[in-house]
């Protein structure tokens, strides 16, 4: 009679998730360099558009729970716009509380960026989740492709593709501004004016005080020689 083995099943990852904890071997792939510097740029750019206007709420990589019985049925957007709560910084969103404390609680604008590791089943599924929730616009990125497609809901509550600008650029309605990836970024675009990354409105600064220096310095050069020539 032969020896049988049995090999202890692998756990899934719902069950791993069911645990609340993923040791060190059991972690995904982390997302890759372009996926992290397109998010921190864009968030940052997507918080200044709307530094100055209330009751909007933007953020980034912060998980929405919906369901007050089960912790695991949540999703983290790589950016999002939420209308009708105050921009206080959050570790997670629950919606259910955040509705019932704003009742004009709204998921605006949310983006996904995807990696090369990100099957396109999970694609499917925050597809559908954003759908349920009722965010009026989901934007995903392919890092992978440089594909960025915009979805916008639509009376029947479904997504529609917006179709890109003959620019090339997908207009927002909700952020009021255009979505291009440009020179290794997402760039927004609000009126024609290209939104600034924090080190690119740095340089902008800088070159304008040094003209206005240059400009300063002339004008007192010019002021005297004519008094010198009035001696």
């Amino acid at each position: 009679m032969l020896d049988m083995v049995v090999q202890p099943l692998s756990p899934t990852d719902a069950e791993l998730a069911a645990r609340h904890q993923l040791f060190p071997s059991d972690i995904k792939e982390t997302q890759n360099q372009k996926h992290q510097q397109i998010f921190s740029f864009f968030t940052v750019m997507l918080a200044t558009l709307f530094k100055d206007t209330p009751d909007i709420n933007v953020g980034g990589d912060q998980a929405f729970y919906w369901n007050s019985d089960d912790d695991r049925f949540c999703i983290a957007p790589d950016a999002h716009l939420i209308r009708g709560i105050d921009n206080t910084p959050r570790s997670s969103f629950t919606l259910w509380e955040e509705k019932a404390a704003a009742p004009d609680f709204s998921i605006r604008f949310v983006l996904e960026l995807w990696s090369k590791g990100n099957p396109f089943t999970e694609r499917y599924e925050k597809y559908e989740t954003y759908t349920m929730l009722g965010a009026a616009e989901y934007f995903e990125f392919d890092t992978t492709y440089d594909d960025l497609i915009g979805h916008r809901l639509n009376k029947n509550g479904r997504y529609d593709v917006i179709k890109p600008n003959p620019n090339g650029r997908i207009y927002s309605q909700e952020l009021d501004a255009e979505i291009i990836y440009e020179d290794g970024l997402l760039r927004l675009y609000r009126n024609g004016k290209k939104v600034l990354t924090a080190s690119e409105a740095q340089f902008e600064l800088q070159k304008a005080q040094s003209e206005l220096q240059a400009k300063e310095e002339e004008i007192a050069r010019l002021k005297k020689l004519l008094e010198e020539k009035e001696k």
